[in-house]
């Protein structure tokens, strides 16, 4: 009986080897290499992005297919996160250089969020939906969204609105409003304010309200226009809010960077302050 099962062992060995010998060659084809590549990127997944040996199975990855742009982007994933502007630059581009309709949205999303180069981030948007054919979304998000929060970091207002405008049409047609991006009608509302648009601006707030009842920037910005208009009740009962679900964590926030017009607790403090002295 052992006999029998040292002989298969044997063969099961025999077997696992001659499948792992082409491993060992000292050239393999092109072809091979490509096969090989992505199996021995996956190894990655067992190590923390950014780590030594994740970078090293990387390293290895591209030695056997430096065309692969999918490795291009992770080794820049790593430099995003720590912030090493000046590699992040370099590994985005060879991995949009090599496959634009995946990754040229996605830097696009890099630059809004991360760097706020707007400039960029808008052409990003533009090339990933010239070489799709199409408005694309990166990183869930539809680019005409995030051209419409470039445009508002450019101050830009009149265009920031038509586009998160575009934008939120769009899915409320084809999908219903509730399927919108709550922060896109967040940004609309700030949109209004900057033109004086106040009546709209509070409509706006309220339409996010409803789908995100405890929003704590709504709240703030609601009290924002009450005391523009010298409603310092109303403003105080919506700052009540406002402090009380921010206190919760209910407030417009991503991780890593600072979004833009985030509110931090002593903006709802210094507005109150600001109506008890008035």
């Amino acid at each position: 009986m052992k006999s029998s099962i040292y002989f298969l062992s044997a063969c099961l060995a025999l077997c696992c080897s001659c499948s792992q010998r082409e491993w060992y060659k000292k050239e393999l084809s092109d072809e091979v290499k490509k096969r090989y590549s992505p199996q021995v990127r996956g190894g990655r997944a067992y190590s923390y992005q950014g780590s030594v040996p994740e970078q090293f199975q990387l390293k290895e990855a591209m030695m056997l297919d430096s065309t692969d742009a999918d490795l291009w982007r992770e080794f820049g994933t790593a430099r995003v996160k720590r912030g090493i502007l000046d590699e992040m630059y370099f590994f985005y581009e060879e991995a949009v250089k090599r496959k634009p309709e995946k990754w040229a949205g996605f830097r696009g999303y890099l630059y809004l969020y991360f760097y706020r180069d707007y400039y960029r981030a808008i052409a990003d948007f533009n090339l990933g939906d010239e070489v799709n054919g199409q408005v694309e979304y990166s990183q869930g998000q539809s680019h005409d969204y995030m051209r419409g929060i470039c445009y508002f970091g450019l101050k830009d207002y009149p265009a920031s609105y038509d586009l998160l405008s575009k934008y939120i049409d769009k899915v409320t047609k084809d999908e219903g409003e509730e399927w919108v991006d709550v922060y896109a009608m967040l940004y609309r509302g700030l949109t209004l304010i900057k033109m004086d648009s106040l009546d709209e601006a509070v409509i706006e707030f309220d339409r996010a309200l409803k789908y995100y009842p405890t929003l704590s920037d709504c709240f703030y910005h609601k009290a924002r226009v009450y005391v523009a208009r010298g409603q310092f009740e109303l403003a105080l009962e919506q700052l009540e809010l406002a402090e009380k679900y921010h206190n919760q964590g209910y407030y417009h926030q991503r991780p890593y960077v600072e979004v833009l017009e985030q509110i931090y607790i002593q903006d709802i403090q210094q507005l109150r302050n600001q109506i008890s002295t008035s």
